[in-house]
């Protein structure tokens, strides 16, 4: 890779990194005597304040590394309580369906499944806490009632969640791709070329526990990278190796068509990835997902790419300034460090966490 790159992948990384650190201290923790008085309204707020952050690693691939959109499929409709399945053809591509999240407007209404100990993480972690977001410790005698128990406030909220879950479990390469060969070959399936199998389990639970409340459809997002594949994950942010085009496709299943005992409901996320194996068969070899008839007009509303500039001008501008007043004032400074310590006491004590939700039973 060029300095060039370099050089660009590491501001990428600094601001995306700064941003959600500062962000947490200063914008986040503020707001928390609200979740003691007024739980909705912090709810709002943060979800809000997580929802805008969202949109600034899009609009920093996108405009510093030209990175291009490309959906197809059914629309991410905002008014739906909805599971959310996809492919991992990457360790980054949660990051990269931000930008189709972020067009369809439902970012602040999305919550991601993420590794327990990603929690802890200053700034990234400390954000994910405030947002609610699902952090398994991948035991699942623990992560069965945790699951059920955020599934349950997501499937009787107003709001309209959207949960992420990636049913294979793990990104895509030559040694998950192995590991899922054998265990196909296990259970009689057969081996599948640009998937990993999926694990039926966690699907299986969310699917359940979602009926007991509201569920109105499971969206099925394919996802694909023409040209350059970030394969190494973090590394590749650092470097400034990212896609010069990312590709998703869409497609929507009502809740009435998906099947309701455990057997068939496994049968039936196995058929979506056997279907999921052909699209991106014919994908790489045509270079583009077929386009519905229905999809005559522009995918997204007019103006749904209106948040690029913004976003990019409207947070950089607030960490020049938060930096400015670190400078020069030693109270924002004294602020600052007991932001950290406190923020770090509440994460490590698991009480940041759902804070709202625990308020709200008091």
């Amino acid at each position: 890779m060029s300095v060039s790159s370099n050089i660009k992948g590491i501001y990428f990384v600094l601001t995306c990194f700064i941003s959600s650190y500062f962000g947490s201290c200063f914008i986040m923790l503020p707001s928390l005597p609200l979740a003691i008085c007024l739980p909705s309204l912090y709810r709002t707020y943060v979800q809000f304040m997580i929802g805008t952050w969202m949109l600034l690693p899009p609009s920093l691939y996108e405009l510093i590394f030209g990175t291009k959109i490309v959906v197809t499929g059914d629309q991410l409709e905002r008014k739906e309580t909805s599971l959310v399945i996809a492919n991992h053809r990457t360790r980054l591509d949660w990051m990269f369906l931000w930008s189709v999240t972020g067009r369809a407007r439902v970012s602040a209404l999305l919550k991601i499944i993420l590794r327990g100990d990603l929690k802890h993480i200053p700034g990234f972690g400390w954000s994910m806490q405030f947002g609610s977001f699902f952090f398994l410790s991948r035991k699942w005698a623990k992560d069965e009632k945790y699951i059920s128990n955020k599934i349950s406030f997501l499937a009787n909220s107003d709001d309209h969640y959207k949960l992420l879950l990636f049913p294979e479990g793990t990104d895509f390469d030559p040694k998950t791709k192995a590991r899922s060969d054998k265990y196909g070959d296990k259970e009689g399936w057969p081996h599948l070329d640009y998937l990993l199998h999926p694990r039926s389990t966690g699907f299986v639970h969310c699917v359940k526990e979602y009926r007991k409340g509201r569920l109105d459809a499971i969206y099925d997002i394919t996802m694909a990278y023409p040209k350059t594949l970030p394969h190494r994950g973090e590394m590749d942010l650092i470097t400034g190796r990212f896609p010069e085009e990312i590709h998703t496709n869409i497609k929507r299943h009502d809740a009435s068509e998906i099947p309701t005992d455990d057997v068939a409901l496994e049968a039936w996320l196995r058929e979506r990835w056997y279907e999921k194996e052909e699209l991106l068969k014919k994908f790489y070899e045509k270079g583009s997902f077929p386009v519905p008839e229905t999809q005559r007009q522009p995918f997204f509303r007019n103006g749904a790419n209106s948040f690029v500039w913004p976003i990019f001008l409207i947070w950089n501008a607030a960490l020049f300034l938060i930096l400015y007043l670190l400078i020069i004032s030693p109270a924002t400074r004294s602020y600052f460090l007991f932001a950290n310590l406190t923020l770090f006491l509440l994460s490590t004590t698991g009480i940041l966490e759902d804070l709202d939700r625990r308020c709200e039973k008091w």
